[in-house]
């Protein structure tokens, strides 16, 4: 993306509030035409009143100032109300697309994605690109007006000194230029070394376990001491570099100052200016030379925008879960794998051709040894990942052409990897669903938790990911999940492996209970298991080595058999 596409889509951002901005726009505008008056009114008082001595008249113009300064504070007030709303708008806006469009990203992302990482880079880029709402660019709007109307204001005045003020802008131009340049350069840089440290952080909490047994703590503190130093070298760089930005911007002005209070004073003393004329002069003279500095300041704070905007729109770019939306009257069915094939990489295929059925309420255990796409098949099931080539059927409908939400909501997984949220048991096994009290004590019974639960209730909180449960406990909460939320097809994925041989026995009667009528997939190397289901595929090298029940299988079949010694 270059930069002419980030300015254009950070423009549509403010595009939705464009009534609002029109209101704004207004306040500044009467702002401005009142503020034009100010040095008119200054001279008058200068000259009339205080030289002139008009006592009426200096209160007159005094209370008429007084009266200018209260509408534009009023104005103000109003203005920044709806500035703050459009600023909080938008970083809800860009917070909820960017929260939306993560969820629905493709799995891929996040097997090599580092949490910390994305979370700081989202933050950053968000807080960036909503000072695009910043009073700052608003003043900008109005200050083409003050610099029309304060032009006018010189010339009315004087030519001659007018003509020393214009000269002035272009070197003013050339200097700010050169700071915005600047700040867009570190700022690359800080984001680039910002996203480094984010990415070291998260690596390092995700291993602190390694930090303590391996006694690599000091080390570790190095590699932190490194990486903060540069982010912040690249901070006092910005902050400097803002400092001399305004120092620099204030002598060019000061001298602009000097050089017209000089001119004036020659003007005056040769009867050629008044001296309330000298300083309604200098005044104007402010309102055209600050804008150059607030109008190239745009740059300036675009510099540290942009590469924020290029990021987030990068980001926002990427693949998200195909879904068409169709809708069809879906019903529990066959499910088949028809010559599926599967590469995480061009040259890497996982899976080969796979023929697989699973015929409706039929139990299917799949068997191979490390690598040989047991897992790969269970995420295309799942639709984390879809296939390569070949089609996944329910029934006869392509299951890439259901709904997505709709087609997950057919599949529930019981996994060795289960995530628990930083919740309640009892939310835990709900996921935001109304159950009652008793079909939740029911599921734990199922699932061997009954025990777990007396000793501690329902409503246990089970710290980040599970952290103050057991494997076998976050495992028996899997189970219990997938029976209060009853779906069609249940899939195991190594379930029984950090359970007791009670809770085994257990869950293995479920296939011929609760589970009777549903098609169940287990991957799974028990013996328990293999001998009641209907069928066991054996997977080689990505490919279906074999397919039938136990006692066609063993002593013919070199997986299996190679599998039931392993487990012994």
């Amino acid at each position: 993306m270059d930069n002419k596409v980030a300015v254009k889509r950070l423009l549509l951002l403010l595009n939705r509030y464009r009534k609002t901005i029109i209101v704004i726009v207004c306040c500044l505008f009467i702002s401005t035409g009142l503020n034009l008056c100010v040095p008119l009114i200054s001279q008058r008082i200068m000259d009339d009143g205080f030289i002139g001595g008009n006592k009426n008249l200096l209160i007159e113009l005094v209370l008429a100032s007084m009266v200018i300064y209260t509408i534009n504070s009023l104005i103000d007030i109003i203005k920044e109300k709806k500035r703050v709303d459009i600023s909080a708008k938008i970083q809800y806006f860009l917070s909820e697309q960017s929260f939306s469009h993560l969820m629905k990203l493709r799995v891929n992302y996040f097997n090599n994605t580092n949490y910390a990482e994305t979370l700081n880079n989202i933050n950053t880029d968000i807080n960036q690109m909503t000072s695009i709402a910043d009073s700052s660019v608003f003043f900008v709007i109005t200050q083409a007006f003050s610099m029309a109307g304060g032009i006018i204001g010189l010339f009315i005045i004087d030519f001659r000194m007018t003509i020393l003020v214009l000269l002035f802008i272009p070197i003013k131009c050339v200097v700010m230029k050169y700071f915005a340049k600047k700040q867009k350069q570190i700022m690359d840089e800080f984001i680039i070394r910002n996203q480094k440290y984010a990415k070291w952080f998260g690596d390092t909490v995700g291993g602190v376990r390694e930090v303590k047994l391996f006694n690599i703590f000091d080390k570790k503190h190095e590699e932190f001491t490194h990486n903060q130093n540069e982010i912040i070298e690249k901070q006092k760089q910005m902050n400097m570099l803002s400092q001399w930005n305004m120092i620099v911007d204030s002598i060019m002005v000061q001298f602009l100052s000097t050089l017209l209070y000089i001119l004036g004073a020659n003007l005056v003393f040769d009867l050629k200016l008044s001296v309330g004329s000298v300083f309604a002069f200098i005044t104007y003279s402010a309102y055209v030379t600050g804008p150059i500095s607030a109008i190239l300041n745009i740059g300036y704070l675009l510099s540290g925008i942009i590469p924020s905007t290029k990021r987030y729109y990068a980001f926002m770019d990427l693949e998200e879960e195909s879904d068409s939306g169709k809708t069809l009257d879906m019903r529990f069915n066959d499910l088949k794998l028809k010559q599926v094939s599967f590469a995480y990489e061009k040259d890497k295929c996982i899976l080969k051709s796979i023929d697989i059925l699973f015929a409706k309420g039929s139990k299917t255990a799949i068997i191979g040894r490390n690598g040989s796409g047991k897992t790969t098949i269970i995420n295309l099931l799942t639709r984390m990942y879809e296939p390569t080539s070949g089609k996944i059927l329910l029934g006869a409908e392509n299951v890439s052409e259901l709904p997505l939400w709709a087609y997950r909501n057919m599949v529930s997984v019981v996994s060795q990897q289960i995530y628990l949220f930083n919740d309640t048991i009892r939310n835990n096994i709900c996921l935001y669903k109304h159950v009652d009290d008793s079909r939740i004590e029911a599921a734990c019974m199922d699932s061997g938790l009954e025990d777990f639960i007396n000793e501690v209730s329902l409503d246990y909180v089970v710290g980040q990911n599970g952290a103050m449960l057991s494997g076998g406990q976050k495992q028996k909460i899997a189970l219990a999940r997938a029976l209060i939320h009853d779906k069609p097809i249940v899939i195991f994925d190594e379930a029984t492996s950090n359970t007791d041989a009670y809770s085994e026995q257990q869950i293995n009667g479920l296939l011929n209970t609760k589970l009777k009528e549903k098609t169940v997939i287990v991957i799974t190397h028990k013996k328990e298991i293999l001998s009641k289901v209907d069928q066991i595929v054996v997977l080689k090298e990505g490919v279906v080595d074999d397919t039938g029940t136990y006692d066609e299988l063993i002593g013919k079949n070199d997986e299996l058999d190679i599998m039931m010694e392993k487990a012994e």
